[in-house]
């Protein structure tokens, strides 16, 4: 619900924006990174966003590539699959981020050190990516969502002109064991994801792979560079945080998988002894249980 109230907000308030508009000297782009929301599956990795601000010209734009229609064809099996298409939505910033305090999640900015051709390059491209007619892509979970997009954006625009340093990553970690980072508040969501999205994310993550996540977005962008000739200098010229989040204990969930099927297997047990004392199978059991088993290998 949260995430629909968030993509309704870009939906709604990200139309009628031209194209080819000259930006001022005054002009910054900044990476924002939204904060996780642990008690809800859909936000518990956090989130990016492109800010262009431009005091001269009056605008002040969120770029979000986190949009999703629940009116496409199928949804909810794309969505199981990734296979859904997501959508760039832009937003007035001050509307934007309020979403994001009123959830309680915190909100970093980094400007970019860019010269005057890069700024508008770049504000050039997000425009014309929020078009209608540009503005959709096919969404996957690890490899082109709406964090990815945030590095993908420049790496367009400024191809050779831009180096990323994956250096300062001394993990080893497979993709799986990082989403597991995120998801120890929900541990069904974490079963779901581990039983869907199977032996692909068991390998090695590359430090590029790393940036599917929002934390890692901010943290790459930290240690990247710009190269002007011979001359490399930080990709941030600045950091601030706009909003500090306040903790809070996750909600629990109240029946563990763990105690699931810790119980599933005590009655297994149990109905195993008496099916041998009184020399008769339990058959509804067995088609229950590997039926059930069967059916969630195919899925």
């Amino acid at each position: 619900m949260k995430r629909l109230m968030i993509a309704i907000l870009c939906l709604a308030t990200g139309q009628g924006f031209s194209q080819g508009l000259p930006l001022s000297g005054q002009a910054q782009i900044s990476v924002i990174t939204l904060g996780p929301d642990q008690n809800e599956l859909v936000q518990a990795f956090g989130h990016n966003a492109y800010r262009v601000v431009d005091p001269r010209l009056g605008i002040d734009y969120a770029y979000n590539y986190g949009v999703f229609s629940f009116n496409q064809p199928n949804f909810y099996l794309n969505f199981a699959r990734g296979h859904n298409y997501y959508y760039v939505g832009v937003a007035s910033y001050p509307d934007f981020i309020q979403a994001y305090i009123y959830y309680n999640r915190f909100i970093h900015e980094q400007v970019l050190d860019l010269t005057q051709d890069q700024k508008q390059r770049i504000f050039d491209y997000l425009q014309w990516n929020a078009q209608p007619e540009n503005r959709s892509y096919l969404y996957d979970y690890f490899f082109n969502n709406c964090a990815t997009k945030i590095r993908d954006v420049l790496t367009t625009v400024l191809k050779e002109e831009i180096q990323f340093d994956g250096s300062f990553i001394k993990t080893d970690y497979t993709i799986r064991e990082l989403t597991d980072l995120y998801l120890k508040p929900l541990p069904w969501g974490d079963l779901g994801l581990d039983i869907g999205l199977g032996s692909p994310i068991d390998r090695k993550a590359t430090p590029n792979e790393y940036m599917f996540l929002p934390d890692y977005i901010e943290y790459s962008f930290d240690h990247a560079s710009l190269i002007h000739g011979d001359t490399k200098i930080p990709l941030v010229k600045s950091k601030k945080v706009v909003f500090a989040s306040t903790p809070e204990p996750p909600q629990e969930s109240l029946i563990h998988p763990w105690t699931a099927f810790g119980l599933l297997l005590v009655i297994g047990i149990a109905l195993s002894i008496w099916d041998l004392r009184r020399k008769k199978i339990s058959v509804w059991f067995d088609a229950l249980l590997l039926g059930s088993s069967g059916l969630i290998g195919i899925i």
